[in-house]
């Protein structure tokens, strides 16, 4: 944590002394709701991907997808805690204590999403390098993603029963299907927010472009080793942004604030609609419990 706010403040430092934020007085107020609208966009697919994961274990209580939602959203705030994935195991112990799903099951799903973030975000950016800027690279990711998609139900076929755990739910090894669209889907939603961020302060990225710094900046925050990347997913984009084309650094880690400050405001609100929803999931289940554990038919048990 002390990593993270020691390099987000030397960011801070370094944007305001070499950025130009008049441009930001200009902006159209639809900009930054899309803003907002992408980063909202993210952590629902976000919540789709562990939601569909963890569906593949045995529970005693069905999780739904506003449920896994919630928990997604408030992890996302603990995680600012300077504790080490502090919103990890607070979700996997929510998990465990209102639906008995397993602490070691919570972490093969983190697991499994990482290796997916992994391997979507690598594929992708390989080939951009490798087929850039002609109009081939576009064929040449869709059709990687293409392969990953196919192979990836199977693949996840197989680990689950070398590993030993079953599904709730019939039929349920066929969402394996929607995983890389969705972490397509993801990473196309933060290379959104930097295109629009970028120009916000009058720099127009290539659409290539964008999608690299996403993938760069999306591998920073998932790997947590400073809380959501904090500060050094900003030092990240701009060093690469300034590697990549001719812009100001200052500018670049400028552009990265922004887009963090876009993040932490639908993390905050989210976060707080998410422990609302939680509390009441956690007192409907309490209350189920009761119903259950209590005699109603007058007769001694």
């Amino acid at each position: 944590m002390v990593l993270g706010l020691v390099l987000l403040g030397l960011a801070v430092g370094y944007a305001v002394r070499g950025a130009d934020f008049t441009a930001i007085a200009q902006t159209p107020p639809w900009v930054l709701a899309a803003l907002l609208g992408l980063v909202a966009i993210n952590l629902l697919v976000t919540a789709g991907l562990f939601w569909s994961v963890t569906r593949s274990f045995t529970v005693t209580r069905p999780v739904g997808y506003l449920t896994m939602a919630a928990l997604v959203a408030v992890s996302g705030v603990l995680n600012y805690i300077p504790l080490i994935r502090a919103g990890l195991w607070g979700r996997a112990a929510y998990l465990k204590k209102f639906h008995g799903l397993a602490v070691r099951d919570s972490l093969i799903t983190l697991g499994v999403i990482l290796g997916l973030s992994v391997a979507v975000l690598g594929t992708v950016s390989l080939m951009l390098l490798a087929f850039a800027p002609s109009r081939l690279s576009v064929w040449a990711c869709g059709g990687a993603l293409a392969v990953q998609t196919v192979l990836l139900p199977w693949t996840w076929g197989r680990a689950k029963g070398r590993l030993g755990f079953m599904s709730q739910a019939v039929g349920v090894g066929g969402a394996a299907v929607w995983w890389v669209p969705l972490r397509a889907l993801d990473l196309a939603a933060a290379a959104g927010r930097l295109w629009l961020v970028f120009g916000v302060l009058g720099f127009e990225l290539l659409w290539t472009e964008a999608v690299l710094l996403a993938s760069a900046n999306l591998v920073v925050k998932l790997v947590g080793l400073t809380p959501n990347g904090l500060g050094l997913s900003e030092w990240v984009v701009a060093a690469l942004s300034a590697a990549m084309m001719p812009i100001e650094t200052a500018t670049a880690a400028a552009a990265a604030l922004i887009d963090r400050t876009a993040e932490v405001l639908v993390l905050l609100l989210s976060g707080g609609l998410g422990a609302v929803w939680l509390k009441r999931e956690a007192g409907n289940a309490a209350l189920s419990k009761t119903q259950t554990d209590s005699p109603t038919d007058g007769l001694p048990r």
